[in-house]
């Protein structure tokens, strides 16, 4: 395959599994449909026994558009829901996406295109980018390049360092390795990609591609306690495969789970403020006041929002929408969390040298 020849890209199915998420599923398809992508893509959504009106939103846009088939079973969560796309999938090259998120004009252009450089290859991932439900930014969410990095990431235990949103493989080798295991429905990706590096390398480009939802119904965030004890179990089985010794405790221990959510809200605030997003942070601390009134970093957070939004004339990176390529940009130089970070900093030094 050469796919950076005029006509020879190959045929790719984009699979979208999808459950309640009429909100963000129409979204997430424009983003596939606006693709660059010189070859032909077919769209594929399982609505898997959806409640709401996702799977009625799926088969309307599948009446507008030839290249879209929606199927639709009783629902059997997460990992039953990709592996029954990966078996009704009809071409080797396969693209992923969930249902509430959204990809870059350029996501299969480039992903397809670093097969070029080495065949063997079983999956191609890129970078994200976090943001509210409304579009409204937040911060990166950068993952290393070279398969050898990632699969250290993965066997010490650490964040999962290859998305499975936004990225593409190649089917014959998800099928080689096993699929998706129900046994593992809270951390299905996770499982997959430890077993698929075991066959061959997948890698990361350097470009945004997942623009990702942070929302408090997503699976990222009620299932976490399930993800990390899931986590735990393939890690050690991978580590025996590799012939490496098990962890014997968590490498991410189970918080309380108001405190769980605190420091969730937390990180992502930061993030928001790092980046020059201040207004989507402060978005973000109101609701976190309303579940944590009594959190006084909570209303430190809030009040470094505040004061950014005003420094930052609200975010400095506009509100994503699909079918547009994003325009990032970053924190100003002087900014009330610069400033906030410089104290810290030398409380710390004073701290050190007394």
């Amino acid at each position: 395959m050469s796919a950076g020849d005029a006509g020879e890209w190959p045929e790719v199915t984009v699979a979208i599994p999808a459950y309640n998420l009429q909100s963000y599923l129409p979204d997430t398809i424009r983003s596939v449909q606006s693709q660059d992508y010189p070859g032909k893509v077919r769209i594929l959504v399982l609505d898997d026994g959806s409640t709401d009106q996702t799977l009625a939103l799926a088969q309307q846009m599948a009446e507008r558009d030839p290249a879209m088939v929606v199927i639709s079973q009783a629902n059997q969560g997460r990992a039953l829901a990709r592996q029954r796309l990966l078996e009704t999938c009809e071409t080797e090259f396969m693209a992923w996406i969930d249902a509430d998120d959204l990809a870059t004009p350029t996501w299969l252009t480039d992903q397809v295109s670093r097969w070029n450089e080495d065949s063997e290859l079983a999956a191609v991932g890129g970078q994200g980018y976090a943001m509210l439900p409304d579009g409204l930014p937040l911060g990166p969410i950068e993952h290393p390049l070279e398969s050898a990095a990632i699969e250290q990431r993965h066997v010490e235990g650490h964040a999962n360092a290859f998305f499975q949103s936004c990225v593409t493989t190649k089917r014959s080798k998800l099928l080689q390795a096993g699929g998706y295991r129900e046994k593992y429905h809270a951390a299905e990706d996770y499982d997959l990609w430890l077993r698929l590096t075991e066959l061959a390398p997948i890698v990361n480009v350097d470009r945004l591609h997942l623009l990702y939802r942070v929302h408090a119904a997503s699976a990222n965030w009620t299932l976490t306690h399930v993800q990390k004890e899931q986590g735990h179990q393939i890690l050690n089985e991978a580590r025996i495969r590799r012939g490496l010794q098990t962890r014997q405790s968590l490498v991410h221990p189970i918080n309380d789970p108001h405190l769980d959510d605190r420091n969730r809200r937390l990180y992502w605030i930061n993030i928001a403020l790092k980046h020059g997003n201040a207004y989507s942070g402060l978005r973000m601390s109101w609701t976190a006041l309303g579940r944590h009134p009594g959190q006084p970093l909570v209303w430190a957070a809030m009040l470094l929002c505040l004061m950014d939004t005003v420094t930052c004339l609200g975010n400095r990176t506009k509100r994503f929408v699909p079918g547009q390529q994003p325009q990032i940009r970053t924190l100003p130089r002087f900014s009330a969390y610069r400033l906030a970070r410089w104290a810290v900093h030398v409380k710390r030094r004073f701290r050190k040298a007394g």
